[in-house]
């Protein structure tokens, strides 16, 4: 009986944590970035972000970025041709990161590079869902 009233006032708790995904498409049906947000506890003001890559069946893979403020936004870019292979950017604050869905890596960079390339959009919450907004839309 003690077991279920702790369960009881542990719910309200646990219900502020947050698990959410938005995905832009690249054209062909097994070719995405997508975004996964997570939260632990809801008391943290911060959210991790698992940034995937995916190209199928070649690519699968990607990585984490931690302590992110939980209304962050990400804007996401098409590199410039001059990295040696296509890359999208991926913003959030003042940390840029290249994602790459030809080797499947997410790569921070030391300082941000001076051209992002093309806007596409920005992963944002937006009618109270986490979602991929294309630029313009």
């Amino acid at each position: 009986m003690k077991r279920w009233m702790l369960l009881f006032f542990l719910i309200p708790f646990l219900a502020g944590c947050l698990q959410d995904t938005a995905s832009y498409s690249l054209g062909a049906r097994d070719h995405a970035i997508t975004l996964v947000r997570n939260q632990t506890w809801p008391w943290q003001s911060t959210v991790d972000v698992s940034v995937i890559a995916v190209r199928m069946p070649e690519c699968n893979g990607g990585g984490d970025i931690k302590g992110v403020p939980e209304n962050a936004e990400y804007a996401l870019y098409r590199a410039p041709d001059e990295y040696p292979e296509p890359l999208f950017l991926l913003k959030t604050g003042d940390r840029v990161f290249a994602v790459s869905t030809q080797s499947c890596r997410l790569q921070e960079f030391k300082e941000a590079p001076d051209k992002l390339g093309v806007k596409l959009g920005t992963f944002m919450v937006k009618d109270g869902k986490f979602q991929f907004v294309a630029d313009g839309a």
